[in-house]
């Protein structure tokens, strides 16, 4: 079993917070000074504190962890004690593990199929050292992005190579 957990931009907690605060603030002052359309002023307000809400907790409370085990691509949810698998996928169905700058310019020109969904499984908002692995799933494409050290990736790729050929991993 290689597990692997991406470390936290901790900058990146309190901007998001602060942000958040800054653009409540405005809203609810706007609220308070403009008599006309209040109604869609606050209705702006709502939305801001439920994205406000819902950024925060992603990406400040949840942490993610990621696991290879037995040929299977496990996404861990942490959000305090709790941990939830949110993703669990087969390495034999894999289609490729590219870095996601690299994966983009392919999917421009349309070297890799067609990709009915995509899931964000980054513990941060920009990660500039993100990959996308590409898989079958019920007869689609998914890509998942996630952000692997590159010991995790090495380790995947070998996997997802051993996988292929029908080995397992028998020391684990």
């Amino acid at each position: 079993m290689i597990r692997c957990k991406p470390e936290r931009n901790p900058r990146q907690a309190v901007i998001i917070i602060v942000c958040c605060a800054t653009a409540f603030i405005a809203v609810a002052a706007a609220a308070c000074i403009i008599e006309s359309y209040k109604w869609l002023i606050e209705l702006l307000l709502l939305a801001v504190t439920v994205a406000g809400v819902y950024v925060a907790y992603r990406f400040s409370m949840t942490e993610m962890d990621y696991e290879i085990c037995d040929g299977t691509f496990t996404v861990y949810k942490n959000v305090g004690r709790k941990r939830t698998a949110a993703c669990s996928l087969d390495l034999s169905t894999a289609v490729t593990l590219l870095p996601k700058n690299e994966f983009e310019s392919k999917q421009k020109k349309r070297e890799l199929p067609y990709i009915n969904t995509r899931f964000n499984f980054n513990q941060n908002i920009r990660c500039p050292a993100s990959y996308v692995y590409v898989c079958e799933f019920n007869g689609r494409n998914i890509a998942v992005e996630f952000e692997p050290n590159s010991i995790f990736v090495n380790a995947m790729l070998e996997e997802i190579e051993n996988s292929k050929r029908g080995e397992g991993d028998g020391d684990i």
